[in-house]
């Protein structure tokens, strides 16, 4: 949907968009996330920064696997084992069920890094790219995917490309010419000082969460 309408009013206020999902949250006394602390407080200076929803810091995250929301209903993913018009609340009572009996696991801590910069995939979204320090991370994280995949019948055959990131918020109306560019600067200037200067970011187990908005994601259990 266009500019994200189906999360946000065009006020910046969040929509009711319910779901769940694996994801881990950032560590608050982490240096990454006061340098995204950082990137809010200079993006906020700019003029395109009312056209964007600024998500609360206390949901800042990386998302590990995407999992069930309203939006996915009609697409291949939806799991083959789930009838697509199930209510949600029962969607998530589904996922939990299957996501205690998975037998996967990641690293702990989960070492990953900002990505270096790229200027066409930086003006694309509001977020700071990430992935895994090394080989064998970029591994883990890829069958983990997989497993969980298999595990809740969720075939997707764009799984190994999915971009890790952070998002710091969403926009939601269209930019100038002007806003474009200086938006493509800040984001590009601030993927490359991360990348530079936070050569780790240690992330705890994966989180099995549900949440009523992109405001807030409640913990239920661990995936790990």
């Amino acid at each position: 949907m266009l500019f994200n309408q189906n999360k946000f009013h065009s006020d910046g206020t969040p929509r009711y968009f319910p779901g769940n999902t694996v994801i881990c949250h950032l560590p608050r006394d982490g240096a990454f996330f006061h340098a995204m602390l950082d990137l809010h407080d200079q993006m906020s200076q700019f003029d395109f920064a009312a056209k964007i929803a600024f998500l609360p810091p206390s949901s800042y995250h990386m998302t590990v696997f995407d999992g069930l929301n309203n939006t996915r209903r009609s697409k291949r993913t939806w799991p083959c084992d789930l009838a697509r018009d199930t209510p949600m609340p029962q969607c998530d009572a589904w996922a939990g069920e299957r996501l205690r009996a998975f037998p996967g696991k990641l690293p702990d801590p989960l070492r990953m890094r900002p990505a270096r910069p790229d200027p066409l995939r930086d003006r694309q979204g509001c977020r700071i790219r990430l992935e895994a320090v090394d080989r064998e991370g970029a591994t883990a994280l890829r069958h983990f995917r997989a497993s969980l995949a298999a595990h809740l019948g969720m075939h997707d055959a764009w799984l190994d490309r999915y971009v890790f990131h952070t998002t710091i918020g969403y926009k939601i109306q269209g930019f100038t010419a002007r806003e474009a560019r200086d938006y493509t600067d800040v984001m590009v200037r601030f993927q490359g000082r991360m990348a530079a200067r936070l050569p780790e970011i240690d992330l705890g187990p994966p989180e099995f969460c549900l949440f009523d908005d992109m405001h807030a994601y409640h913990r239920q259990f661990l995936v790990a």
